[in-house]
């Protein structure tokens, strides 16, 4: 995609690469989570949950844990088309603390897929998570710049701050729009939103 563009300008080709790696690493936490939750409160398996011997809340974890294992499935063959294309003009280590800033975006969206799940009914979780994450998706800035009137709701998305870290990360200085401590910190002040709003739901209503 847009090989002429990447090829004079490498920032450019990162730029696409973790706009896609955004959005691999964060469709299953935030789809299949919160599907399943929600198909999970409609059949009552999470009173069944509650009677058995656990930890409480370690199943939360698991799925957690679960939609980033699905979220590093889906990036791999991403990294793998990209480094054999020759075509992600980073170094190793770069590609390292890269890979691992993404995974640790996804983490606010697999709270999101709680919080969704927790709030919505089975059958119509998936088109609620569609409809914050496809708009995030595009007013975030992910694939293309914003025009300067919509740059005041740029900061109000996950993805961005996904994207920024990742550029941090990767030492892509031209790309670099709000320091990295701002981009972690919005990333964990989302998951704390999300998860304490799926918490509180999921202790009043199961």
């Amino acid at each position: 995609m847009a090989g002429g563009e990447t090829a004079a300008k490498p920032d450019t080709a990162v730029y696409m690469f973790v706009a896609f790696a955004v959005m691999a690493v964060s469709m299953p936490g935030l789809f299949g989570i919160g599907a399943s939750l929600a198909m999970e409160r409609e059949l009552g398996l999470l009173r069944l949950r509650r009677a058995q011997p656990a930890p409480a809340g370690a199943w939360l974890v698991a799925k957690i844990v679960c939609g980033l294992g699905f979220g590093v499935l889906a990036y791999l063959p991403l990294l793998a088309t990209a480094l054999a294309a020759g075509r992600l003009p980073l170094a190793t280590g770069g590609v390292v603390l890269l890979s691992l800033a993404l995974l640790a975006a996804a983490i606010p969206f697999c709270a999101m897929g709680l919080m969704i799940g927790s709030l919505f009914r089975g059958n119509a979780a998936t088109g609620y998570a569609n409809l914050v994450y496809l708009p995030g998706c595009y007013l975030s800035g992910l694939f293309f710049p914003m025009p300067a009137s919509l740059h005041w709701q740029v900061s109000l998305w996950p993805q961005f701050h996904a994207s920024q870290l990742a550029m941090h990360a990767g030492g892509v200085e031209g790309l670099q729009f709000e320091p990295v401590l701002v981009a972690a910190g919005s990333l964990a002040g989302f998951t704390v939103l999300f998860s304490a709003v799926a918490i509180w739901r999921l202790a009043r209503k199961g």
